[in-house]
């Protein structure tokens, strides 16, 4: 009987797992129009921090190369080739990266929670901006689901709600 309450508690926990990772969608401040999206290549993705916030360069930088790799994984059609022309730049600005407290969330579902929040411009070649996106992932499960999850478990839902903006899936 012990042995099937342990699988029961690895069930849950295997069905929780994709929470953290889940897809947000994104909110569109100033929709990309279709024509603007059939004809946009993202050449760079720049993450920088909104004033205030505090979040490292290191983990900027990681942020960002895990956006051109999730773009090249599900948008590579959107990427700048090295000869294309009027390429445009994907620029994060955090408004909110929040590791939150492990202990809390163990303690009680909704405590300590993980919230990461961003701006999302997509900026032609000419430099104006051509599209803006709000984004957000945020995550609160309690237990052993919720002190064992990290920030980094959560970004890749926030990189993959970033990447919907401008893959197929969008609507």
């Amino acid at each position: 009987m012990k042995s099937f309450g342990v699988a029961v508690l690895f069930g849950i926990a295997a069905i929780l797992a994709g929470c953290a990772d889940s897809v947000s969608k994104p909110v569109p401040v100033v929709a990309l129009a279709p024509e603007q999206k059939s004809e946009l290549k993202i050449a760079d993705v720049m993450a920088e921090a909104a004033p205030g916030v505090d979040i490292s360069r290191y983990d900027l930088d990681r942020i960002a190369g895990k956006l051109k790799g999730e773009l090249q994984l599900r948008a590579a059609e959107m990427m700048a080739g090295e000869n294309e022309p009027a390429p445009s730049t994907m620029k994060v600005v955090f408004s909110e990266y929040d590791a939150g407290n492990a202990f809390a969330r163990a303690m009680l579902a909704g405590l300590g929670q993980i919230e990461i929040e961003a701006d999302v411009f997509l900026i032609d070649a000419a430099g104006k901006t051509v599209a803006q996106y709000e984004v957000s992932k945020n995550f609160a499960f309690g237990g052993i689901y919720g002190a064992s999850t990290s920030i980094e478990d959560v970004e890749v839902g926030f990189v993959k709600s970033v990447v919907e903006i401008v893959s197929e899936k969008q609507t």
